[in-house]
């Protein structure tokens, strides 16, 4: 990963509110496309982060966000089975809404700190964002490194883990620019 991708990703890594309104900030027009909703298991460090032990039933939600015609963040969502009959309840429904609405528009909700992350080719979150990609994009992920970052949000005690890996594109891309699509191969 060059030096400024690196930096381009420490940038998104700490961006604080929105991711999705800092896409629309950054490239204009958002759209969400809904890879998976479904109990699934949890990948490497969802139980902990959620306080819940490995096994426990979670509703998974896997996006991707588009920027224009561009895919540029590939996201996944997880909440305690139990959380959907009380304070997230509306996860269920959202579809192809953001998740946003649900997180930034509710005082309620709190928000621990972000968490840069980086995993490499061969790890469990590598796989699963190539996984991902190939689905929207045609080709894997582009990248040998996946920049992400990760958080947990509260609403009346039930938790919410939400983890967002940043394209390679995105990254290389000036912040003013939108990225361009990416072409199937």
């Amino acid at each position: 990963m060059t030096r400024t991708a690196r930096q381009q990703a420490s940038r998104w890594q700490q961006a604080p509110g929105s991711l999705t309104q800092r896409l629309f900030a950054w490239g204009g027009e958002v759209r969400v496309q809904c890879l998976r909703q479904q109990v699934a298991p949890l990948l490497p460090g969802e139980a902990a982060d959620l306080g819940v032990p490995p096994g426990t039933r979670c509703l998974v939600r896997e996006v991707v966000l588009h920027v224009g015609d561009a895919p540029v963040v590939w996201a996944r969502s997880v909440a305690p089975h139990a959380a959907l009959n009380g304070p997230w309840k509306a996860l269920v429904g959202l579809g192809t809404r953001p998740l946003a609405a649900l997180l930034f528009d509710d005082p309620a909700v709190t928000r621990t700190p972000l968490r840069p992350q980086w995993h490499a080719r061969g790890s469990r979150w590598h796989h699963r964002a190539d996984e991902a990609w190939r689905m929207v994009a045609g080709e894997p992920w582009p990248a040998a490194v996946v920049a992400a970052r990760s958080s947990v949000f509260w609403r009346r005690g039930m938790l919410l883990r939400v983890f967002e890996a940043f394209s390679p594109a995105m990254l290389a891309t000036p912040t003013a620019t939108p990225p361009t699509s990416p072409r199937p191969r």
